[in-house]
């Protein structure tokens, strides 16, 4: 009576354990460039630590239809010099999907760039996540937010 109970034990087990998904990862992605228009939400610049010339700011843009996404956003203020960014990314909507690694990448002066987290179905009418980025440049991490908002009705 003992063989067959732990047979079914060890299947069940088993099954358990093959059968668990593997966590989905963030997709990496590259800079793309800026546009905004009255679709996106963003809040203010904030400058980076390790470097003065570039600063950096969370946005959220949405569409009539529902879709939302997140942008990491920064700009080289400088006239002069590139900046190398390690690598970015965006906490958005995560339980949707929402989240993204920014690729590294040189900035050149005078330039702006975002990283686009992808584009998540949220509903009209309906009050999003807030928005998380966070930019590191010479292993210095810096963070910035910004306030859901909710999709066109």
């Amino acid at each position: 009576m003992r063989r067959p109970i732990a047979v079914l034990i060890a299947t069940t087990v088993g099954m358990v354990l093959f059968s668990a998904a593997p966590a989905n990862a963030s997709a990496t992605v590259n800079w793309k460039s800026v546009s905004t228009n009255s679709n996106w939400s963003c809040g203010g610049y904030i400058n980076h630590d390790s470097r003065q010339a570039v600063r950096f700011k969370a946005c959220i843009v949405t569409n009539a239809s529902g879709g939302t996404q997140a942008v990491l956003v920064v700009q080289n203020t400088s006239t002069i010099y590139d900046e190398y960014l390690d690598r970015g990314r965006v906490i958005f909507e995560s339980q949707r999907g929402g989240d993204v690694w920014c690729a590294p990448t040189n900035l050149a002066a005078g330039a702006t760039a975002g990283c686009y987290a992808p584009t998540v179905q949220v509903g009209t009418c309906t009050q999003t996540d807030s928005a998380s980025v966070e930019l590191t440049i010479s292993g210095a991490v810096r963070s910035a937010a910004v306030n859901g908002r909710i999709t066109p009705c």
